[in-house]
């Protein structure tokens, strides 16, 4: 392999290192922020591109429980997030609360 070529592969390989940092931090800002806002939170396992049908990485997947009366507080502050960090974030729900019942 030429020595430029090289070096291209690595610069890339750095940049999608690079990207994925601030992904993560991004993640962590975005958890963080809407923690504050919900009465309980649970970190879920992100899922793989497949579920998406898109070509991208989920680096969060969260549950954060929240009074009916602060759902458009979740969006605003989602909607700051974005613009903000950067980030997609994608809101679903409201759903029933099984995930924040204990074990049984």
């Amino acid at each position: 392999m030429s020595p430029c070529l090289l070096h291209r592969k690595r610069g890339l390989q750095q940049r999608r290192e690079q990207r994925h940092e601030e992904a993560l931090r991004a993640a962590e800002t975005v958890d963080a922020e809407l923690r504050e806002l919900a009465t309980a939170s649970r970190r879920l396992r992100p899922h793989g591109q497949e579920a998406s049908g898109r070509r991208r990485t989920q680096v969060l997947n969260a549950a954060y429980l929240v009074a009916e009366g602060r759902a458009a507080d979740v969006s605003r502050l989602v909607g700051l997030l974005e613009n903000r960090t950067g980030a997609e974030i994608e809101i679903s729900g409201p759903w029933v609360p099984y995930s924040f019942v204990g074990g049984v």
